[in-house]
C-alpha cells in the first residue's frame, strides 16, 4: 500500500475513532464456592418440604456495561448506558440490557434526567447495610432485607445535583399492562419511587419511599399479590476505617393464597417457602387482608489495612396479616464476613450466613462461600 492509500485510510478511521472516544467499558466479575441449605436454593426440598445441603459454584451478579456521553454545550451532556447481567458459572443465560440501561440529559447544575429501565433509590444508592457479594441462592448476605431492591421498566428517573450535603431522586415507572383489576375493570399499577440523602463528614441518612397504584386490585393467580407500599431507612458513619450502619424497613400489600400455598411475587413475605412451611397444616389465612413486614438490619467493620471483617445482623419481625400478627412468622438472621484486598480492583471474599425461623416447622438456614471479585 503507498502513502497516499495510507493517508486515506487512516483519515477514514479517524471518525468512527472519535466517535468511540467517549465510550467506556466497564464491569465487575464476581463468584466462588458456596455451600447453601437454604430455602433460596435451587436445591428442592425434602419429602418434608425442608431445604437440604449442596455444594455450589456461584456467580455473585457478575455485569459488564457500556456507557458514554457528548458534551453539547453550555453545561449539557447526552448521556446512555446500556449494563448486562452476565453469569460465569453458566447456569443461566442473561439477556441484554438487563440492568440499568438508559438515555438521557444531564446538566452541571440541575441534575440529570434518565429514561430507559432504571434502579429504584434503594438499588443503586442504598445498600450500605450489605456490602457483601452471595448468589440468590445464599443467606451470607442480606438478601432478605434488600429483597426489594430492583429495577424498573418503561421508567423515568431525575436526580438532583448535591447542595451542601443534600440530594434527592425520583422515579415514576409506568405501567403498560393495564391488567384485569379484581372487579373487571382495568389497573393502573404505575410506581413512583423517591429517594432522599444527606452525606457529610463520613456521617450519612438515606431514605427510600415507593408506591405502586393500584396494588389492592391487581389480579394475580385468582387472587391479590402485590405490594402496596415501602419505607426503608439507613443511616450510619463510613469514614477512618470504620463501617457502621443501621437500616429499618417496613413493606405493605398482599399475597395470593390457593389451597393453603401462599405465592409472593413481589417480596411482601420474607420468603414464600419459609412461609408455607410455618402455616403448613393450618387453616388458610385471608389474604384479602393487608400484609405487613417489618425488619431491622445492622452492620460493623473496621479495616486493618487489606483487611475487612463484616458482622451483620437482621431481625424481622412476625408478619402482620389484616393488623394481626402471625405469631413465630419472624426470623433472625446474622453474617459473619472477611475481606481481603488483593489490589484496588481485585478482593478475594468470604462469608457465613444462618437465619433462624421463629417457627417449629421452619427449618434453619445455612450458608458459606469464598470466592473472588474483580473490577474493570
Amino acid at each position: 500500500m503507498n502513502k497516499t492509500h495510507i493517508a486515506l485510510a487512516i483519515a477514514a478511521l479517524m471518525p468512527a475513532a472519535a466517535a468511540m472516544a467517549d465510550v467506556t467499558i466497564y464491569g465487575e466479575i464476581r463468584g466462588g464456592y458456596e455451600y447453601n441449605k437454604t430455602y433460596r436454593s435451587n436445591t428442592s426440598l425434602d419429602s418434608n418440604g425442608k431445604p437440604q445441603g449442596n455444594s455450589q459454584i456461584n456467580d455473585w451478579t457478575s455485569r459488564i456495561g457500556f456507557k458514554g456521553n457528548e458534551d453539547l454545550g453550555n453545561g449539557l451532556k447526552a448521556i446512555w448506558q446500556v449494563e448486562n447481567r452476565v453469569n460465569i458459572d453458566g447456569s443461566e443465560s442473561s439477556g441484554f440490557n438487563t440492568r440499568d440501561s438508559f438515555i438521557g440529559l444531564a446538566g452541571d447544575s440541575w441534575g440529570k434526567f434518565r429514561l430507559g429501565r432504571l434502579s429504584n433509590y434503594a438499588n443503586d444508592s442504598m445498600e450500605q447495610v450489605d456490602p457483601g457479594y452471595y448468589s440468590s441462592q445464599s443467606v451470607g448476605g442480606l438478601a432478605y432485607f434488600t429483597r426489594l431492591d430492583d429495577r424498573v421498566n418503561n421508567a423515568i428517573r431525575y436526580d438532583s445535583p448535591n447542595w451542601a450535603g443534600f440530594s434527592f431522586a425520583f422515579l415514576y415507572g409506568t405501567d403498560e399492562a393495564r391488567g384485569a383489576s379484581t372487579d373487571g375493570s382495568r389497573t393502573n399499577r404505575q410506581t413512583w419511587n423517591l429517594g432522599l440523602s444527606y452525606e457529610n463528614s463520613g456521617f450519612f441518612g438515606k431514605y427510600n419511599y415507593q408506591n405502586w397504584g393500584d396494588a389492592d386490585k391487581a389480579l394475580v393467580s385468582g387472587g391479590r399479590s402485590s405490594n402496596k407500599d415501602w419505607h426503608r431507612f439507613e443511616g450510619g458513619y463510613m469514614a477512618n476505617n470504620i463501617y457502621a450502619v443501621l437500616g429499618y424497613q417496613q413493606i405493605r400489600g398482599y399475597i395470593d393464597g390457593t389451597a393453603g400455598v401462599y405465592a409472593d411475587t413481589k417480596g411482601v413475605l420474607y420468603n414464600k417457602a419459609a412461609f408455607n412451611a410455618l402455616t403448613a397444616g393450618s387453616s388458610n389465612l385471608d389474604v384479602s387482608k393487608e400484609v405487613k413486614t417489618r425488619e431491622l438490619a445492622l452492620t460493623l467493620g473496621y479495616t486493618f489495612g487489606s483487611l475487612t471483617p463484616y458482622f451483620s445482623y437482621v431481625k424481622g419481625y412476625d408478619i402482620s396479616v389484616g393488623g394481626s400478627d402471625v405469631n413465630n412468622s419472624g426470623y433472625d438472621q446474622y453474617v459473619l464476613a472477611l475481606d481481603y484486598a488483593l489490589s484496588k480492583r481485585t478482593e478475594v471474599y468470604t462469608s457465613y450466613g444462618h437465619v433462624k425461623w421463629k417457627g417449629n416447622n421452619v427449618e434453619k438456614e445455612n450458608s458459606f462461600g469464598l470466592g473472588l471479585v474483580h473490577r474493570f
